[in-house]
Formats: structure tokens, sequence, C-alpha cells
């Protein structure tokens, strides 16, 4: 897409497709939806972003560009994050307070409306993404009439256990470093029983990961800083918002991605599709491995990617489009 224009990005498609850039109000609040795709027929895809507060939306050209040829893409900036951020800039300390599972299944459950009265769908493919895989996973459970399939992508299973994992897989690869080992062990202990997202647990959560791109994501692709730059979905202000999320605006959320546990009820009545890299350390495939066998659900599969990292649909964006074509049909 590089040689085209702004508003070429923006307007990308005719009438059959859609290019729409709005904030209805969702749970209360204006939250920001973009919905673009090639063909309005297509099936619908809800994107749950990470994080929290992990947007997306202002790099969709660059990360999911593949996917609007055959799905009507819906990104939405959850409550704090991004563009729902600075449009609800005098109500942030309050709506920092929030973030418990319930007002997520109330947030998806406001958008899917919303999507009903610009889109002509029955039920959509809800995607989550990282911290958008646990509430994902949650709604897809307690609201199945609106959810044809789900799919997982770096899925969550416990926060605590995820790391607990990854540095046992760094510490294996980083024996030869005494001071990789030192800044290892170090986060370890900081991590213990860690219930919130403090700057000193941030900080600590940087090394960390450091090291896992260091010792095992290796092929992960370099972060589009040009294409962040020149985007035409983002102001300049949305640009930092995106990419300097602040903690304390997300301490409910947070709260919520402390405490969760996706063991806790692994019912699904729809298709269920978990797709992971084979480099993740951030959400690593083993906890979700050892717990597949008790997931339940009419059709079920996992998938690893070789050569990628969290961000599997970035490192191998055509093996995961075909992954996800293969199953969804």
């Amino acid at each position: 897409m590089s040689g085209k224009n702004n508003d070429s990005i923006l307007n990308q498609y005719g009438d059959k497709g859609i290019c729409l850039y709005e904030y209805p109000e969702i749970g209360g609040i204006k939250q920001y939806i973009q919905i673009r795709g090639e063909n309005k027929d297509n099936p619908v895809i809800l994107f749950l972003h990470g994080g929290p507060g992990g947007s997306v939306a202002g790099l969709c050209h660059v990360l999911q560009e593949g996917w609007e040829k055959s799905y009507t893409v819906v990104n939405w900036d959850q409550r704090n994050s991004c563009k729902t951020l600075l449009a609800n800039r005098s109500r942030a300390a309050e709506i920092a307070k929030t973030g418990t599972v319930g007002d997520y299944m109330k947030d998806i459950d406001d958008v899917i409306s919303y999507l009903h009265t610009v889109l002509d769908f029955d039920r959509l493919i809800l995607a989550g993404f990282s911290w958008g895989s646990l509430i994902g996973a949650e709604y897809a459970m307690s609201h199945p009439d609106n959810v044809s399939y789900y799919i997982g992508i770096g899925q969550i299973i416990n926060y605590h256990e995820g790391l607990r994992v990854s540095c046992e897989w760094i510490k294996g690869l980083a024996q030869n470093s005494p001071g990789d080992m030192k800044k290892l062990y170090a986060f370890m202990d900081a991590s213990v029983g860690v219930k919130e997202m403090d700057k000193a647990f941030m900080k600590q959560l940087r090394k960390f990961s450091m090291l896992g791109a260091k010792y095992i994501a290796k092929d992960a692709r370099r972060f589009p800083v040009k294409a962040l730059r020149k985007t035409p979905f983002l102001n300049g202000k949305e640009k930092m918002a995106m990419i300097k999320a602040d903690p304390k605006l997300l301490s409910g959320s947070y709260k919520t991605l402390l405490s969760h546990d996706f063991r806790s009820d692994m019912h699904f009545d729809m298709p269920v599709l978990f797709i992971t890299g084979d480099e993740d350390f951030i959400c690593p495939s083993k906890l979700l491995e050892r717990c597949f066998e008790n997931i339940d659900a009419p059709v079920k599969k996992m998938v690893t990617i070789e050569k990628a990292t969290h961000t599997c649909f970035y490192d191998q964006p055509e093996e995961f489009l075909r992954v996800v074509g293969e199953f969804v049909g």
C-alpha cells in the first residue's frame, strides 16, 4: 500500500465494500469503531485487540490488509484505549476504575448491536488477540447466539502461570549468560503475586520482554514505525495514545487480566480455533496444550505457526490467513 495516498487508504473500497469510522455509544460512552472490507457480503470479523490498551486500528492497513479481501473487519478501541480514550478524556480516571469481565461483556454486546445497524449478518466471527482473547473467549462462551466461530490468537490461559512458563523457557536458553540470568531472576522475584501493573513492575516487564526477544522471538518482524508515522487513521495525539498507554488509566482492566483463569470454564457452543506462534513467550502455547483436551466445543483446533511470535498474524500473514480460511471455510 506504500504507493497509495492517505485518502485512497481511508476510502479504499467502492460501493460493494465499506470504510466506516464512527463513535457510537458503547457502554455509556463514545467508543471508536472502524469497519473495513472489500465486500460487505463477506463474513464479519470483530477483532478484539490486546493490551489492555493495545489498539491496532491505526495500523490496520499493515496488520490486516489481507483480511479485508475476504472478511469485513471490525476494529474497536476498547475503553480508555487510543481514540476511545481521547474521546472521553474528561472521564478517563472514572473509566479507569471499570474493566471487569461484566463491563466488557456489555461493551461487546453493544458493539455487535451497533454493527447490526450498518451491516447485514446473523452471527459474526469473534477473534480475540492476547488480552482480547480473555474477553473474547468469555463472550463466545456466554453469548453463543452472536458468534459463529471463536478464534483465540495468543490465547491467555492464566497471566501468572504464563510468566512462569516463559521464565523457565528463557532460563533454559540463557544459562551461559550470567548477566541475563540475573535480570531474569530479578523479574521472577518482582512478578511473584503481582496484583497491579505499577510503574516498577512495568519497568521489569520491559526487561523481561527484551530477554524474550533475544532468546525466543528471533523471527519477529520489525514494528512498522514508518507506517505508523504516515498512518492516515491517527493524528499526532492518537499516535502517542496508541504507543504510550498509561497503566493507571487501565487499572480496572489490569485487575481483570491478573485475576482471570481461562480454565475455570472451557465450554463453547461453536467451533473454536486457537492460533499461536512457536516463538510466543507472551502467551506460551504450552499452557494451552495442557488444557486443550478439556476444552468442550463442537469442533476445536489448535495451530502453531512456525517462525512466528505473539503477533503471529503479522509475522506470517499468509499462513495465518490460510489457517483461518481453512477453518471457517
